[in-house]
């Protein structure tokens, strides 16, 4: 048919008619459509993720070489040649993490083998967080809590929700950090229903405006209050990425003051 020609010579817009009578033809042109449509989304976001890096990385990159090359015009002292070797390490650092969660985003994507996946112990990955992030909380000033003392568990990836769940605390302590008297993040964890949600709320500035709360989970977004902080404005899309791949929800909700990030699971009760 034409629309079979159509797609044969690389146009994925096309889509296979479908009868509507519900037999086996249907059936095949409905799945195969719906393959079709999945493998657009998958390139688009190739696309996306293409741009992406060739426009945010671009200027890292240069600041790098011009670094480098400003260090060796001249003479220099020792120190000023080490502090811009640390200087250079710790800027390769920030684009190494870059391309690592732009991978990761991809993969999840993709869709990620799901062979890692088991029960996981929630209120055990607040604990191990809170714990890693308690000296990074006290050196900013700022009090990190956790209620955690449910014990709940989801199927899912240890290591992906330790992920996300880590850069959701680190995003709350470093915007939160100076907009208080008494900077504070708390992570709780809690059973509503048939989802489990895991919440950080920080009594920052937040983010007030709804369209920019939907902006802050897209790639390489930072939004105008955050120039002024380190990142690459990935930590909230690996975040959404990981709790897509869970079947669960990244939910930005504005505090009084602050914002709330809640990662939300669905429940599987196993009999």
């Amino acid at each position: 048919s034409e629309a079979s020609r159509r797609i044969m010579g690389g146009d994925l817009s096309g889509r296979l008619p479908v009868t509507g009578v519900g037999d086996e033809f249907d059936r095949l042109s409905e799945n195969l459509n719906a393959m079709l449509a999945r493998i657009a989304t998958l390139n688009e976001g190739l696309k996306q993720v293409s741009d992406n890096i060739a426009h945010d990385l671009k200027t890292p990159l240069t600041r790098l070489r011009n670094r480098a090359e400003a260090t060796l015009s001249g003479k220099q002292k020792p120190t000023d040649y080490r502090q811009a070797l640390e200087g250079t390490i710790a800027e390769s650092d920030q684009l190494i993490k870059t391309f690592n969660a732009i991978l990761m985003i991809s993969r999840l994507e993709a869709g990620y083998s799901s062979e890692n996946m088991n029960r996981v112990d929630l209120a055990e990955a607040v604990r191990d967080v809170v714990e890693l992030y308690e000296p990074v909380a006290e050196e900013a000033g700022v009090s990190l809590e956790a209620d955690a003392r449910e014990a709940v568990s989801v199927n899912g990836n240890r290591e992906l929700i330790g992920q996300a769940l880590s850069n959701i605390v680190d995003n709350a302590i470093k915007y939160s950090t100076g907009a208080n008297a008494q900077p504070a993040v708390r992570v709780t964890l809690e059973r509503t229903g048939a989802d489990v949600r895991l919440s950080v709320a920080d009594n920052g500035h937040g983010i007030p405006d709804d369209g920019d709360r939907a902006r802050a989970t897209e790639r390489f977004v930072r939004l105008e209050k955050s120039r002024s902080q380190p990142g690459s404005g990935l930590g909230l899309s690996l975040a959404k990425a990981v709790m897509t791949f869970h079947n669960g929800r990244l939910e930005l909700l504005p505090g009084n003051p602050g914002l709330s990030v809640v990662m939300s699971f669905p429940v599987r009760e196993d009999h």
